[in-house]
């Protein structure tokens, strides 16, 4: 079983567009993305899908029940066949759906069975979302290596010490000037994708974003070490 989060600090430099390719490009099949963005979420807007299941019916259901199936039994399929439990797009509604999720997921994570994958959207990394990300086996934060997005990292390292960073673009800060200053190991550094709008609006498939995502994730489900991606 592996959970991983994809969040930002502030300013997010595409987690959700992230978050979907690390999914899709998982390997293996056991896989679900969960959109966990207490501000909202966008998937079902991208790919019309209906209200619901998704992070609502499942938070009514967890309040209740929390066995290793109730992930699967909110999730509706995305072209290509990916299962995702989508958010609400109305952050009211999401808000108040992770206020539940973030004391009853913990515990379904801790059920499912070895080999599955979730990769969870958490979009800014505060309140529910943050609570939450406690309980996750990795959290992947993104950020351009400039000094207004590296400026919030501070603190991330003692908050969170499974916290990695996944380098967004050009910047002017080097990576390990940027682990030397604020304690947080680089997962990744990837160029800006301008192409990666087309894929979350799935209307391209090949990106650099998705084959640097390809290799992210066959480096996470093997707990291999990676450094750095092109």
């Amino acid at each position: 079983m592996t959970v991983i989060g994809v969040a930002s600090m502030k300013n997010s430099p595409g987690a959700t567009t992230f978050a979907l390719a690390l999914a899709a490009t998982w390997p293996g099949t056991d896989v679900v993305l969960a959109e966990l963005d207490a501000s909202g979420g966008e998937l079902a807007g991208y790919f019309r899908l209906e209200p619901s299941p998704g992070t609502v019916s499942l938070a009514a259901e967890t309040r209740s029940e929390r066995d290793a199936e109730a992930l699967r039994r909110h999730t509706q399929t995305l072209p290509g066949g990916l299962p995702v439990i989508a958010g609400p797009a109305r952050p009211d509604r999401a808000h108040a759906a992770l206020m539940t999720l973030s004391a009853t997921l913990p515990e379904v994570f801790g059920k499912l069975p070895a080999g599955a994958a979730v990769v969870a959207d958490l979009g800014r990394l505060a309140g529910p979302a943050a609570e939450l990300a406690v309980s996750m086996d990795r959290v992947l934060v993104l950020a351009r290596p400039r000094l207004a997005d590296l400026a919030h990292l501070e603190g991330l390292a003692e908050a969170l010490p499974h916290a990695e960073l996944v380098l967004v673009g050009r910047g002017s800060y080097p990576p390990r000037e940027v682990t030397d200053a604020i304690g947080v190991r680089i997962r990744a550094h990837i160029a800006h994708d301008p192409a990666a709008q087309a894929f979350l609006e799935g209307r391209r498939q090949r990106t650099r974003l998705v084959r640097a995502a390809r290799r992210i994730s066959g480096a996470l489900a093997s707990v291999a070490p990676l450094e750095g991606v092109a």
